[in-house]
This record gives structure tokens, sequence and C-alpha cells, in this order.
């Protein structure tokens, strides 16, 4: 009987699952049969057992080892790797169904991927974060389910398909991230300048701040939590959702905080999906930032469309 191999975006939305790792225990060997010959060849009982789903609106990423036994049907999206398939790269989820490790999930979201969006993937895989189509806004948080030093190790040897790309996007990937939009801001400026980013050194993620005891007060917070800060600049980006400030207290509390900030010599600049795609707004962003190191960003359309580029490559990562 054929065994069910769940890949790709759909195993990675899985492994966000609380202790899947410890509950899985270690990877199992490849079995002789190990992809679908037909749509009809689910096993609906055992989709229920691994507790995933194959629908239209959330179609089912599977792992297929020859062309032939590629799924043609709107609820299945099948990809091909007839290689051999890395070490430890599979784990029985349940009878009938095997999940592809997050280490050999990253390896073929990188496969055929840009840069960015390969080093996005990592950074997920390292982050704290889980996309998934089920969450409220779009992923949920999770422990990291490996390091960027585990991960270069393990792709250091390896030459299978798409283990290039990883071992490129390893050495531009931070781990830490909590959110998605966090990777979207922080590769936007650590990027080198030549893909469209700032080229500025990669700051300090999700860092606890000591604040003055009338601000602590005010706040009713002994510190501060920001997403992005470059001690040494004094500077503080904050990713800000749309979602959050939906209350006046909210709004309130986040101005009060940031005034609190500035009257201590930080320049705190907050950061907006529609920022970062608006080139006039994101040209400006961009260039008082750099202004506190010292820099500045090449000049031109040509650059201009660079960036657009890199942001809208980011940016699509978060609908995946």
């Amino acid at each position: 009987m054929d065994e069910l191999v769940i890949s790709h975006r759909s195993a990675l939305a899985r492994w966000g699952e609380k202790d899947l790792a410890q509950r899985l225990g270690g990877p199992c060997e490849p079995p002789a049969d190990w992809s679908l010959a037909s749509d009809r060849a689910i096993d609906e009982a055992a989709l229920r057992r691994a507790r995933v789903e194959a629908t239209p609106e959330r179609p089912l990423h599977v792992l297929v080892s020859d062309q032939l036994r590629r799924v043609r049907s709107a609820r299945v999206v099948s990809h091909v790797w007839s290689g051999p398939l890395p070490d430890s790269a599979l784990y029985r989820l349940a009878p009938g169904v095997l999940i592809c490790s997050p280490a050999f999930c990253l390896q073929q979201l990188c496969a055929g991927a840009p840069v960015s969006q390969a080093v996005s993937a990592a950074m997920e895989v390292c982050g704290g974060y889980a996309l998934s189509a089920r969450a409220r806004h779009g992923f949920h948080e999770r422990p990291p389910l490996e390091t960027p030093a585990g991960l270069r190790e393990r792709f250091a040897h390896e030459h299978t398909y798409g283990a290039r790309r990883a071992r490129e996007a390893l050495e531009l990937a931070v781990s830490g991230s909590r959110s998605p939009m966090e990777t979207v801001v922080l590769l936007f400026f650590t990027l080198p300048v030549e893909m469209g980013g700032c080229g500025l050194p990669v700051p300090q993620v999700n860092v606890r701040l000591e604040i003055p005891d009338d601000l602590s007060a005010a706040l009713g917070k002994p510190y501060l939590v920001v997403d992005l800060c470059w001690p040494d600049q004094r500077i503080i980006l904050e990713y800000d959702s749309y979602t959050w400030h939906l209350t006046p207290r909210a709004f309130d509390g986040t101005q009060s905080r940031n005034e609190g900030l500035r009257d201590e010599g930080w320049m705190v600049r907050s950061v907006t999906a529609g920022i970062l795609s608006d080139d006039g707004l994101r040209r400006l962003l961009a260039g008082r930032v750099m202004r506190r190191f010292g820099r500045a960003l090449p000049e031109g359309s040509e650059f201009d469309l660079r960036q657009r580029q890199l942001v809208r490559e980011l940016l699509d990562v978060r609908g995946a």
C-alpha cells in the first residue's frame, strides 16, 4: 500500500503543533512505496488520524517519487522528488502517513525559490512562529524547530535538490523572529544592497530594554521588549499591525511607550506592510535609519526597482 508523504508548507505548518517532535520520536526509514498513485488513493481515515486535511481551500502538499505518480486534484498539490531522500528526512505521523522533517521542508521550500524567500523560510524554521492558514493572523507561536548553526551543519555536505540554496539562505538567516512581519522588516534592513536590502548589521531581536521608573509606572511594566534594536545607534524598529491598534487604549499605549523611549534618546520607527510597499514612504524610512549608521542607499530607478521586488518577494511569503 502506498504511503502518503506530507511535504512543503503542509508539513511545516503541522510541525507547529506543540511537542510534535517529542511525540513522534526519531525519524523513520523510508518505506519501499512512499508516494500516492492517485487522488483516490488518499485514505481519509488516515488523514483524520494524522489530523491533516486535503480540501480545495487548503490543498495538501505531498511528495511523490516520479512524474507518473503526480496527482491531478484541486485538493492535493504533488511535488516530484525522484532522487535519494536525505538522511533523517521522514517521520511517522500516523499509520499510512509520513511527514517530512523541518530541515527537509526547508530544503523543499528553498529549491527554486528566490534567495530572499529561502532566507525567510529558514527564519521561520529557526523562529518562534509557524505560518498557518487556520490561524487568526496567519501564523501562531511555537518554539523554534531548528537553529541556524544546526542547519548549516546539516546541509554542509548535502548535495540533493535545494541544498545549495538552503546553504545560501542560512548564511543570511537570523534566529529569534517571532512573527512573519518581524522577519520581513529584519530582512529588508539587513539583506545585501545587491539584493535590494539596506545591508545593515544584524540587529538584536526581541530584546529586553530597561526603562526609567516614571515610564515604567506610566506603562505598568518594569521593562519593554522591542522587535528590532541597534543599541549603539539607539535605533528601535517596531512592526505595527493595523490589527493591534483597533482601540484608543492600544493606540495611546503605543504612543506613550514610543514617546518615553524618544525622551531617552532612542529613534523609534514604526514599520507597516503599507510603508514598505510605498516607494516614497519606504525610501523615507530607510533613509532615516541609514543616516544613523552614516550610510546612504544607492539612488536611481534601478535600485528602487530592485528594492520593490525584494519587498514583494518578502511580503508574498506571509500568504504562503
